[in-house]
């Protein structure tokens, strides 16, 4: 390997381009969902950044919680372990959350012979063999790095949304997913679909760091100081960003009518 495909590779975090909006036009009823809460507070906002422990960018952080307060929110602001699974739990507390995260895709073959493929979402915490029995029970997985194969972190897959996760979204709610492979099966918005979930924008596949936290920014800047909303605001970040060398793209996936 070339030492400049080395750097390149090293640049690449388990993550996927989100570059144009793929939008699924599902309806609440499809999905399962009741858009129907009484007691939901607006108004809160989360900024998660477990991607600091190995590419830190304290000035997108201060950014994005500057922007969203000056938009009215309340932020909670997150970083490295502090990333962990209570967090991912209690994703429902917030009207927006933004994710900035490593994430991976694996392949597992079934006894039956065919190969199911299963993306996930790391948490800030390094592995530990306690973690094994979320493991067998396919809620969680030991994840390494791409720029560092000699550590490992605890990653949390589609299961753990669908079986851990505590309280409803709000209608309208937006989880914005700054990772690799977010969006590299239907699994995950699918889970947070059932939970009331409005938007969810993730990339396809692998992506640099750089690419992650241009097209955060801009996203960003688009909802707040724009004037566009999440969907529209996807659509733009795809153009400028276009479809990267590792074939990422950018999408959002509208998950309810009234979002």
């Amino acid at each position: 390997m070339s030492r400049r495909t080395s750097r390149n590779v090293r640049r690449v975090v388990l993550l996927t381009a989100i570059v144009l909006a793929l939008i699924v036009a599902a309806g609440a009823s499809r999905w399962g969902i009741s858009d129907t809460r009484g007691d939901c507070p607006r108004g809160r906002a989360l900024v998660a950044d477990a991607l600091s422990l190995d590419f830190p960018n304290p000035e997108l952080d201060r950014f994005l919680v500057e922007t969203l307060k000056k938009a009215g929110y309340i932020v909670d602001y997150v970083n490295g372990t502090g990333v962990d699974l209570e967090l991912y739990r209690r994703l429902t507390d917030y009207d927006v959350v933004i994710l900035r995260v490593h994430g991976g895709k694996g392949e597992v073959r079934l006894p039956d012979g065919r190969v199911a493929v299963v993306n996930g979402l790391f948490t800030g915490l390094p592995w530990d063999d306690r973690y094994q029995e979320l493991m067998w029970k396919w809620l969680a997985a030991k994840a390494t790095p791409y720029h560092d194969p000699s550590r490992a972190y605890l990653a949390v897959l589609p299961g753990f949304f669908t079986r851990e996760m505590r309280g409803r979204f709000c209608p309208g709610s937006v989880v914005v997913v700054g990772s690799c492979f977010s969006l590299y099966t239907y699994e995950i918005p699918v889970a947070l679909a059932q939970l009331g979930l409005g938007v969810y924008i993730g990339w396809t596949g692998p992506v640099t760091v750089q690419e992650i936290d241009v097209g955060l920014r801009m996203l960003v800047d688009l909802v707040y100081n724009q004037g566009l909303n999440w969907t529209e605001a996807a659509i733009e970040v795809g153009k400028r960003l276009g479809t990267n060398e590792y074939n990422s793209t950018l999408y959002a996936v509208i998950l309810s009518r009234q979002s």
